[in-house]
C-alpha cells in the first residue's frame, strides 16, 4: 500500500512538473494569427496619454504598416501587466516582448546605469541629447545584452519635480521632514536623505494610492508625468527642481529579437530611431505646458534655488565620482560642449 501510495504521488509530481513547464513554454511561444499576424505585447507602467504612451501608439502602428501587417504590437499603460521589474523579468522570460522601464529601474540590474541619476549631472536638454542619442547611450543599450535584454532605443521622461501635500518648497530645508515617495534606486534614496527628506522607495502603482491616504506627504517625477497621472488631486504643491534627467529605456525580448530576422530588426531599428526624436519633441512640448495646466488644477509653483541642493549633496558626489568617476566626466564634458 505504502508502495503504491509513493508511486502515485511520484506521478503526481511529475505531472505536476510537465504541466508547469508547458505552462511556461506556452507563455514563452509568440502568438501568430490565422492570417500570420504576428502579436507583440509592449508594456509601461505610466499613463497613455503622456508623451511616451502616445508615441508607444505611434510606434506600434508604424510597425503594423511598415511590416505590410506581418507585425501587430498591443500596447499596455499603467502597469497593466506589472511593475516595471515585473516587465523586466517578462522579457527576460520571454513573457513580454518589450517593456518601457525608467532608467532607475534598470539600476537595480546594471550597477553602471545609477550613475545616469546622479542630481544635476544633466542640466539641459541640449546635454541630454549629445547623452542619449550619442555614443554613451549606445553604450548602454549595449549593456543590456549582460542581463538577458535587448536594447532597442531611449526615450525622455524629463527633468524631475518635486511635489507634495504639506508646505511650500522655497528652499532646500523645506524638505526637512517630508515623507517622499522615489523610485527604487540607491542615488535617488541617498539624495533625499541628505536632503532631510524620508525617502520611501515604492513602485508607482502603491505611490499613488500612498499619496491618497496620506502614508507619503510627496513624490517627485517629470512635470508631464506628474499632470498625465493625477498628482494635483493629491499634491497641491510643485517644486521646480528639476533634479534629474530621466529616460525611459525601451527594452526587448532576446527571443523575440531574435525571431525577427535581420530584415525586420532593420524596420524595428530604423522605426525606433525616428520614434526617438519625435517622441522627445512631443515630452519638451508637452513639458513647456505642464506646469501651467498644474497651475490651473490648484497646484502652487515655487522655484527653489538648486544650487543649495548641489552644495547639501556635496559629500554623496565624492563617493559617487569615486565610483562612477569617467562616466559623470564623459557626461559632464558633453555639458561644457553644449
Amino acid at each position: 500500500m505504502r508502495k503504491q501510495t509513493a508511486v502515485l504521488t511520484a506521478c503526481v509530481i511529475l505531472l505536476s512538473f510537465i504541466l508547469s513547464g508547458f505552462s511556461i513554454w506556452k507563455d514563452n511561444q509568440v502568438e501568430t494569427g490565422q492570417d500570420g499576424t504576428i502579436t507583440l505585447r509592449m508594456a509601461q507602467t505610466s499613463s497613455e496619454t503622456g508623451a511616451i504612451g502616445q508615441s508607444m501608439e505611434i510606434f506600434a502602428d508604424r510597425i503594423y504598416e511598415a511590416t505590410g501587417g506581418k507585425y501587430k504590437i498591443e500596447t499596455y499603460h499603467n502597469g497593466q501587466l506589472g511593475a516595471e521589474i515585473d516587465t523586466i523579468e517578462g522579457c527576460q522570460m520571454g513573457t513580454i516582448d518589450i517593456a518601457v522601464v525608467n532608467q532607475s529601474t534598470i539600476g537595480n540590474f546594471i550597477r553602471d546605469f545609477q550613475a545616469l541619476d546622479i542630481p544635476y549631472l544633466i542640466t539641459s536638454t541640449e546635454q541630454a541629447d549629445a547623452v542619449f542619442l550619442g555614443e554613451i547611450g549606445d553604450e548602454f543599450l549595449g549593456k543590456l545584452s549582460g542581463v538577458q535584454l535587448y536594447g532597442l532605443g531611449i526615450w525622455e521622461s524629463g527633468f524631475r519635480n518635486l511635489s507634495n501635500s504639506k508646505t511650500d518648497v522655497n528652499s532646500v530645508e523645506d524638505v526637512a521632514g517630508l515623507k517622499v515617495r522615489t523610485m527604487e534606486n540607491q542615488i535617488h534614496i541617498a539624495f533625499w536623505k541628505e536632503m532631510g527628506a524620508d525617502a520611501t522607495p515604492m513602485s508607482w502603482s502603491e505611490a499613488y494610492t500612498a499619496l491618497q491616504q496620506g502614508a507619503l506627504d510627496g513624490q517627485e517625477n517629470p512635470s508631464t508625468v506628474i499632470l498625465t497621472n493625477n498628482v494635483a488631486q493629491v499634491n497641491n504643491r510643485l517644486a521646480v527642481t528639476e533634479h534629474a534627467y530621466s529616460t525611459v529605456f525601451l527594452v526587448m525580448s532576446p527571443a523575440t529579437w531574435a525571431s525577427l530576422g535581420a530584415e525586420y530588426q532593420q524596420i524595428f531599428t530604423e522605426i525606433m530611431k525616428e520614434c526617438s526624436v519625435s517622441e522627445r519633441e512631443l515630452s519638451r512640448e508637452m513639458d513647456a505646458e505642464a506646469i501651467g495646466q498644474l497651475t490651473e488644477q490648484g497646484m502652487s509653483v515655487t522655484y527653489p534655488d538648486k544650487q543649495e541642493f548641489v552644495d547639501k549633496a556635496a559629500g554623496l558626489y565624492t563617493e559617487w565620482e569615486a565610483e562612477y568617476g569617467d562616466v559623470i566626466t564623459r557626461i559632464r564634458n558633453l555639458s561644457a560642449a553644449n
